[in-house]
């Protein structure tokens, strides 16, 4: 039986422009794809009798679609698994190739452009700045999912925010969130 491969491929915040070149070739030569409601529908139409699953990725619905790929892997196909963002920055990458490797399916991950430092670049904001380090955290209350995320300065009061991240009415303003769920980027001199 001849296995295929499965390539978790960042597709980039949100801008199909910001996908890589290696990232758009194995989305145009792959089999089959698999992706997440987030990833661009401009990269999809492009492939779009490609695509065999595409879903919210739930905890569930993301099993499910891990299953759908690893499956079409196990026919010989290859499998591009479009992921928003990064892969390996909170996308689950690195479990869906421990999965297909556990299988014995060849898998590799192709960074992508996160919505970190596409935010950074785009409003000029400096992480890292002269070999500052930074520090990622996500943050959760109550349960509910953030759809906020604020990139903070190091002791500020403010920063700047962007609200309804994953919906068609982003906000993006400097200030506080407004009491809701949020994912808060810490901009820090040095790690605690």
């Amino acid at each position: 039986m001849v296995l295929g491969k499965v390539f978790v491929v960042g597709a980039g915040p949100g801008d199909p422009d910001l996908i890589t070149l290696k990232g758009f070739f194995l989305l145009l030569t792959a089999d089959v794809v698999v992706a997440g409601s987030l990833v661009p529908d401009q990269l999809l139409d492009v492939v779009k009798d490609k695509v065999i699953y595409r879903e919210r990725l739930t905890k569930e619905r993301h099993e499910e679609a891990v299953e759908a790929a690893l499956r079409a892997a196990r026919e010989g196909k290859t499998v591009v698994f479009l992921k928003n963002g990064d892969p390996v920055l909170y996308g689950r990458g690195l479990e869906i190739c421990r999965r297909a490797e556990e299988e014995g399916i060849p898998c590799e991950i192709v960074p992508g452009v996160t919505s970190v430092t596409a935010a950074a670049a785009k409003y000029k904001i400096p992480i890292g700045e002269s070999g500052r380090p930074i520090l990622l955290k996500t943050g959760r209350s109550d349960g509910a999912e953030p759809d906020v995320v604020v990139l903070m300065p190091e002791d500020a009061a403010e920063g700047l925010v962007v609200e309804n991240l994953y919906g068609p009415g982003e906000k993006i303003y400097q200030g506080r969130p407004r009491g809701r769920p949020a994912i808060v980027f810490s901009l820090s001199r040095e790690l605690h």
